[in-house]
């Protein structure tokens, strides 16, 4: 029988929860430790849509990116996720900062989606594991080939099958690009002191484009679902191999919509 503690520890392996940021509540949210798993949802957000998919499709932990309690809570109700899945048995273990800092972390898959060369380099620490004093950060840096803002733009765009895609041109030839899953357009400064031309993230405010161009930097927000997203196959395959249950990807996942989709 697998229980929730075992996923938690197996993925604690690889993406210590140690290491989550300061403002996250990363591990197990619903649930305990001794709850049976035999069918596993993996999705984004624990959405109301998503604990009643997981439902139909007979699964017992869903396990996410973004936790499905995040801020403090001062009631439970049917009609939040949280309340939702505790109601009907469901567990939550939420694999947030913890996932994006790791050695192979989110901004890592981000390069391979794009395909190219990983340089094994964290634009921005910012906290140390706390066991083995190792600093810990965000991002990953990436040589590509010679290419412009906008054919990174249309490359990103493509790759990450994003809703829609904002950029801003650096006014520089791009051969090494830094990644950022998620909302991380604050290691902007850091990822130009290391050498790159460009990065690639989401959710970036307009002030923090007119700095990109201000100092030359290619800047494109290709959406916060859209580079984090991609971690659920990753993590689906993980579990699936290791405990050798089925790991199913939502359908329900994912409200946003571009003008295609």
């Amino acid at each position: 029988m697998t229980t929730l503690g075992q996923i938690y520890d197996y993925i604690d392996g690889f993406a210590p929860f140690r290491n989550q940021d300061s403002f996250d509540n990363s591990g197990i949210c619903v649930g305990s430790r001794e709850d049976r798993v035999t069918k596993i949802l993996l999705a984004l957000d624990a959405t109301n849509r998503v604990v009643d998919e997981a439902e139909a499709l007979g699964c017992d932990l869903i396990v996410t990116h973004h936790p499905v309690i995040f801020n403090a809570i001062k009631h439970i109700d049917a009609g939040y996720p949280a309340g939702r899945a505790l109601a009907k048995g469901i567990s939550c273990l939420g694999c947030h900062t913890s996932l994006d800092s790791a050695p192979y972390g989110v901004s890592d898959m981000m390069v391979d989606i794009l395909g190219f060369e990983n340089l094994g380099i964290t634009p921005e620490y910012n906290r140390r594991d706390p066991v083995n004093g190792e600093p810990v950060g965000y991002g990953a840096m990436a040589k590509c080939p010679p290419m412009t803002a906008k054919e990174l733009a249309a490359l990103a765009k493509e790759r990450f099958k994003s809703a829609g895609i904002r950029w801003v041109d650096g006014g520089r030839e791009i051969t090494k690009v830094a990644c950022g899953s998620g909302a991380c357009s604050d290691i902007l400064a850091s990822a130009a002191e290391k050498g790159a031309q460009a990065l690639v993230t989401g959710d970036v405010k307009l002030s923090v484009f007119l700095e990109a161009e201000r100092i030359g930097m290619t800047l494109i927000d290709a959406g916060h679902y859209e580079t984090e997203v991609i971690a659920l196959p990753y993590l689906a395959e993980k579990l699936g191999d290791r405990f050798g249950i089925e790991c199913v990807v939502s359908s329900a996942d994912g409200i946003v919509r571009g003008i295609d989709g």
